[in-house]
């Protein structure tokens, strides 16, 4: 569990990425072997040589030696991401330039489609596919590859993985896998890509797996949410009259949360510190700090969570703005006057 200040400061990235090594996904997905005939083995040293990465993906070219070269990749890039992040965003570029990568890594999505349809999904393929997901992850962190990665319409495959609802479990991986490439993607807020989130009808997506997902992909979903709220156009397209409907669903999916983690505080505090956030994010805008306001879950402000606000400060300091912003004090001041007064300073920043 991080401590208040990675809870605070940490970025999204880092964070998503993290929370996946919480949950023990890396361990498993390089714990796994291939005892195939005819499959090469490489090992880590092995990788660090000056060619070892371009080998490995015209390995992917065969399909024989795919399925190793695409674990090969993936624990590479997992090693490397922390330890040696120039060598991370250089394998991101070099996957999405690398002749008929991006291609193969679209037809292993695909192919997966397919076992979703079939039902014949087991715990390989999912893992197989969260290897390619691993991969996106680097090509989403690349600044010089992020934007060229969202024109190519690639992540907008990653939907219906998000989306989908199984019994295997190990499935949960893979949702969540999938939500944190989308989350990397939005974690630099650039406003192109938060307005490709916003046309993709991520906002919905979110809401979807913050209902279906585990706690992991409740997480990322609220990570993605909170990133999409920091931008004007995110705030504007939440709020807008046309989108009441989405606001109101929002507000009550995240009641039913809270209402949930009030019973089972059992969870990771990081989903009611976002919840908490893009709350307050909301309220930037007249009608959703009218909506916040009419919406926020009794839960919040009556001292069901004090254990935990104790615990984590920056949980208590968030919950005191967001209250101020509410109208707590509302006896001592008007609430218009107190709205305008907050989202000028909001804006200063």
């Amino acid at each position: 569990m991080a401590d208040n200040e990675e809870l605070q400061e940490e970025p999204l990235e880092e964070r998503t990425l993290n929370l996946l090594d919480d949950f023990e996904i890396d361990q498993e997905l390089s714990a796994s072997k291939s005892n195939k005939k005819g499959r090469r083995k490489h090992s880590m040293k092995w990788m660090k040589t000056p060619m070892a990465i371009p080998e490995v993906m015209v390995e992917l070219q065969d399909q024989e030696l795919r399925e190793t070269a695409l674990r090969c990749l993936s624990s590479f890039l997992i090693e490397k991401r922390k330890e040696d992040p120039e060598n991370y965003n250089r394998t991101g570029y070099l996957l999405y330039n690398s002749c008929g990568t991006m291609a193969i890594l679209l037809q292993e999505v695909i192919m997966f489609y397919g076992m979703m349809n079939d039902g014949s999904l087991n715990v390989r393929s999912a893992k197989r596919l969260a290897n390619v997901l691993t991969l996106f992850q680097s090509i989403a962190a690349n600044p010089e590859t992020r934007q060229k990665f969202v024109n190519s319409h690639v992540p907008n495959y990653l939907i219906p993985l998000i989306l989908f609802e199984t019994t295997l479990e190990t499935f949960d991986i893979v949702r969540a896998m999938a939500l944190s490439v989308i989350g990397i993607l939005c974690q630099a807020r650039e406003p192109k890509i938060i307005q490709w989130a916003i046309n993709s009808d991520m906002v919905e997506v979110c809401q979807i797996s913050i209902q279906i997902g585990n706690e992991l992909s409740k997480v990322i979903a609220m990570h993605i949410l909170e990133a999409i709220l920091q931008d004007w156009s995110g705030v504007s397209y939440i709020c807008s009259p046309t989108s009441d409907d989405l606001l109101k669903g929002l507000m009550e999916t995240w009641g039913r949360l809270v209402a949930y983690l009030a019973e089972d505080q059992d969870f990771s505090p990081r989903l009611l510190f976002h919840i908490i956030r893009c709350a307050v994010l909301l309220c930037k805008h007249r009608r959703g700090f009218n909506i916040v306001m009419d919406n926020l879950p009794v839960q919040i402000t009556d001292g069901s969570f004090q254990d935990m606000l104790e615990e984590f400060p920056v949980i208590r300091c968030l919950l005191d703005e967001l209250s101020l912003i509410v109208g707590k004090i509302e006896k001592c001041f008007p609430i218009s006057s107190l709205h305008d007064s907050l989202v000028s300073r909001m804006e200063a920043y």
